[in-house]
């Protein structure tokens, strides 16, 4: 009998382990986790692109959490809002860096839509909650939100916009600016050869930087690299395109005419580089 005893005791445990390890999954526990798998708030089409983005890896990589505060630089058709707006509208604090509308008087419509930004995020809390805020960045008055307030600046492919638009040193200064002592800045940018013959101007005329370029113009403003990872490459795109990254996924600037090819290709090769803000 004690034997017995001893058998169906033995079985009563294995079996709760086994349901243990069943269900135990903790990289599906956390809140990144459930901001890029669990997320209503993505579209279909917006989940397609995470095979060349990555955009768990990318959270993890840069030391997001849910109680960060991150200013999203250019947040243009929403890819990465749509993930850190949930993850952090409860403990933490979503800040848009929207293109500045002052910037823009020559394209009013546009410049009308930027102006609304503010209020537009207002109008979306199941998206954004009650903490977050719309500004811009550059700001033409002051800083966009309080100096030292920010965890981390995330800027994902937009420093050649900043460059062909002339205000990349305004805008790395106020990045600064407005991040914690050690805070983060975090880039993700179309890459160009090294051995790419133009210059910085006609690199971000096709969408790309050359990577150590972009590090030495960002470490001349008080920031120092820290970490670089390859997990936004793409051996595949070679980067001869007369039209710039914009000949490939997503943008397909030549419609119909050699899309398969393109397809097949993928998204731009991307370096993916974090920097601490340091003493200037």
């Amino acid at each position: 009998m004690r034997i017995l005893k001893f058998v169906v005791k033995s079985a009563i445990i294995l079996f709760s382990l086994n349901i243990t390890n069943v269900f135990a999954n903790p990289d599906s526990k956390d809140a990144i986790w459930d901001a890029v798998h669990k997320n209503p708030h993505r579209t279909v089409e917006e989940i397609k692109r995470d095979k060349y983005r990555n955009p768990e890896q990318v959270l993890r990589f840069f030391g997001i959490t849910e109680t960060s505060a991150v200013g999203e630089v250019a947040p243009g058709r929403y890819w990465y809002t749509h993930i850190l707006a949930p993850l952090l509208k409860d403990k933490g604090r979503y800040v848009g860096l929207e293109h500045n509308p002052d910037y823009y008087r020559k394209s009013p419509d546009w410049a009308k839509e930027l102006a609304a930004y503010a209020q537009d995020i207002k109008n979306a809390p199941d998206l954004y909650g009650t903490n977050a805020i719309g500004t811009w960045l550059p700001a033409t008055e002051g800083l966009p939100v309080e100096a030292g307030s920010l965890d981390v600046v995330f800027i994902a492919r937009t420093m050649h916009n900043w460059q062909n638009q002339g205000r990349v040193d305004i805008g790395l200064k106020q990045s600064w600016q407005i991040l914690k002592d050690g805070g983060t800045l975090a880039i993700v940018q179309h890459r160009a050869d090294e051995n790419f013959a133009g210059d910085r101007q006609a690199a971000a005329k096709l969408g790309r930087w050359k990577q150590s370029d972009l590090i030495n113009l960002v470490e001349s403003f008080g920031f120092k690299l820290v970490a670089s990872s390859e997990m936004n490459s793409n051996p595949k795109d070679t980067k001869n395109y007369k039209e710039g990254v914009w000949t490939l996924p997503p943008r397909l600037r030549h419609g119909e005419k050699d899309k398969e090819k393109y397809v097949e290709i993928g998204e731009s090769d991307r370096m993916t580089l974090k920097f601490i803000k340091v003493s200037q």
